[in-house]
């Protein structure tokens, strides 16, 4: 399951990212975009380390 939640926020992180550059919506609603794809990618990022990992499962 912690492998998909990893590579599903890869790929939705990624798009978002890709989002906030190339739309021609306003620098509000691109820096959320950008915002909410680095966060899904630190995520998941978070969730790939070992002590990440042991974090996710002490907390579920």
């Amino acid at each position: 399951m912690g492998f998909w939640v990893m590579i599903l926020s890869l790929i939705f992180g990624a798009m978002l990212i890709y989002f906030s550059f190339a739309s021609r919506f306003s620098k509000t609603i691109k820096y959320i975009a950008f915002l909410a794809g680095f966060l899904l990618l630190a995520g998941a990022i978070f969730i790939a380390t070992p002590d990440g990992a042991d974090f996710i499962m002490k907390i579920t």
